[in-house]
């Protein structure tokens, strides 16, 4: 009797988990399960067919083997009765993991084809991995970093490469895991279902920043992306605080060094003043205020200049997405003219 209850016992348990381990996963904003899009949803209708036809054949032969633990146990050394060379069965257990595996393979390739593929393109836009961010170039040329707006339930054809390491976009929502590889371009897509942003994290341990190389996907109306490529607004950011400038003499000089740190980290301005960041290295930076409304930077190699003029007064907040793990962050205040 206690053989029999721990048995049920940890059948039961092992049910329970594997049926709450999706609803767990799916309540986590990040989760593939709760995908956002044709790609991460093909993803996951492959997954669920596979896991429940996992499951099924658990339950079955599971259940078998305790059924014949319990049924045909002996207390002496009787031989129970032996099926070894029943033709029927013998072809019934042979034929029956032959279907399952076939029904997977096809299931799995038609739908693979399709997520790797993908349908026309309608964007493209280029993906660059630099430890530890992610740096994108759209069609009309601009550039953008960590921070990637795309047109909603628009096809978006990702060009991924790397800089330096080995990295891997992905947004787990939206599908379109792909390596950025150095000196390689990789081709993957992603589209949106619905308005929203969605979260992505380089997916392949890449150094010591690796935890912090995450970055946005802002899923946007066609007519808010054209005015973010033209410059005209930035989605759901409202009116632009301060503008790009160059050409223009500067009256707050600001350095970022190759020790990884903006020189001086707190600066004080006044509108209508020019800011002017340098990179005065050579490893890569960028200027990325957290703050929607300013306007962040492209990749910066050295000697590269960013110039602002700011037309609110307030203090912004702004970072080095590629060496945020090591703590390159700065603040601008900016005081009535």
């Amino acid at each position: 009797m206690n053989q029999r209850r721990l048995l049920l016992g940890m059948l039961l348990a092992l049910g329970v988990a594997a049926g709450l381990t999706p609803i767990t996963a799916a309540a986590v904003n990040v989760s593939p399960l709760n995908c956002a899009g044709p790609n991460a949803c093909d993803i996951v209708s492959v997954y669920t067919t596979i896991f429940w036809v996992a499951m099924a054949v658990l339950v079955i032969v599971g259940g078998l083997i305790v059924f014949a633990a319990l049924r045909f146990r002996r207390r002496d050394d009787r031989e129970p009765s032996q099926i070894h060379g029943n033709t029927r069965l013998e072809i019934v257990w042979t034929a029956v993991p032959l279907l399952i595996v076939s029904f997977l393979f096809l299931r799995t390739t038609l739908r693979m084809d399709y997520v790797r593929n993908g349908p026309p393109p309608q964007q493209t836009i280029q993906v660059t991995g630099i430890q530890w961010a992610w740096s994108f170039k759209y069609p009309n040329g601009k550039t953008g970093n960590s921070r990637l707006v795309i047109p909603v339930r628009q096809v978006v054809q990702l060009h991924v490469t790397s800089k330096d390491v080995l990295h891997s976009f992905w947004v787990p929502r939206l599908g379109g895991q792909v390596y950025a590889i150095p000196g390689q371009m990789n081709h993957g897509w992603i589209e949106a279902s619905q308005p929203g942003t969605y979260l992505g994290q380089c997916n392949e341990l890449c150094g010591l920043g690796h935890y912090a190389m995450s970055l946005e996907v802002d899923a946007v109306s066609s007519a808010d992306y054209q005015a973010y490529l033209s410059g005209k607004g930035l989605p759901g950011g409202g009116q632009p605080v301060a503008d790009k400038v160059s050409g223009v003499t500067a009256v707050v000089h600001v350095n970022e060094t190759d020790a990884l740190k903006f020189e001086p980290a707190s600066s004080t301005a006044k509108v209508g003043d020019v800011i002017q960041w340098t990179n005065a290295g050579t490893a890569l930076h960028n200027v990325t205020f957290s703050n929607q409304q300013v306007p962040s930077s492209d990749t910066q190699n050295g000697g590269d200049k960013f110039e602002l003029k700011f037309s609110k007064p307030g203090t912004y907040s702004y970072l080095c997405t590629f060496h945020e793990a090591a703590g390159m962050r700065g603040t601008i205040t900016v005081t009535g003219g």
